[in-house]
């Protein structure tokens, strides 16, 4: 079974809007975002094992996005052929936040943004090790990363929609947003407040 799974092409491509809510309250605070997409990501990336809520968090990512192997989830992805090392799941799904909107970007998509983002930090370490707090090459690092997000929120044919050809994969239906809904330990504003995953659901966008 995990052999069949191996063959199969890992590089699905999507770009959804997200919100995240906490113990039902939507929260814009970008900590708590970009923590409730990791926990996301390390969930779809499996293994889920025998966890209920991670097993329907899964199936009901696999129902709007055409590319996703549902049996990663299950099993965890294989490691590509000739990469000794685990790809993590930020190789596969990576957040995007600001004051403004969030997005998920899974597939190549988040494979390109890691690679552009890996060079404003090089780039920031080399004016780190000048003793420089900007240059030429960070700024076009940065305008860079900037514009490979912006490209990818612009294309309409990258978007989830509300369901898809199960045989062609093309996605039809108004375009979705993600809701990832978190549960807490009720600390608020404390040091030992923590949030848990619980389910994500879609809901259209209608404008």
């Amino acid at each position: 079974m995990y052999s069949a799974i191996n063959n199969k092409n890992t590089s699905f491509t999507s770009v959804v809007p997200l919100r995240v809510y906490i113990d039902g309250m939507e929260t814009f605070n970008q900590k708590n975002i970009k923590s409730a997409c990791r926990q996301l990501s390390t969930t779809l990336a499996g293994p889920v094992g025998n966890d209920i809520k991670k097993i329907n968090i899964i199936k009901e990512f696999a129902k709007f996005d055409p590319d996703y192997v549902i049996q990663y989830g299950f099993q965890g992805y294989p490691k590509l052929k000739g990469q000794k090392k685990n790809m993590q799941p930020s190789d596969y799904f990576r957040c995007i936040a600001d004051d403004m909107k969030s997005y998920l970007f899974t597939g190549e998509q988040a494979k390109k943004l890691r690679e552009v983002g890996k060079s404003v930090g090089q780039e920031q370490q080399i004016c780190k090790a000048r003793r420089i707090q900007n240059s030429f090459d960070l700024q076009v690092a940065k305008r860079n990363y900037g514009f490979t997000i912006a490209n990818y929120i612009r294309s309409t044919k990258l978007r989830l929609r509300e369901t898809f050809d199960s045989i062609t994969k093309q996605k039809v239906g108004k375009p979705v947003e993600l809701n990832i809904h978190m549960t807490s330990n009720g600390k608020y504003a404390q040091s030992n407040f923590k949030m848990y995953i619980d389910k994500i659901t879609f809901s259209p966008i209608n404008s």
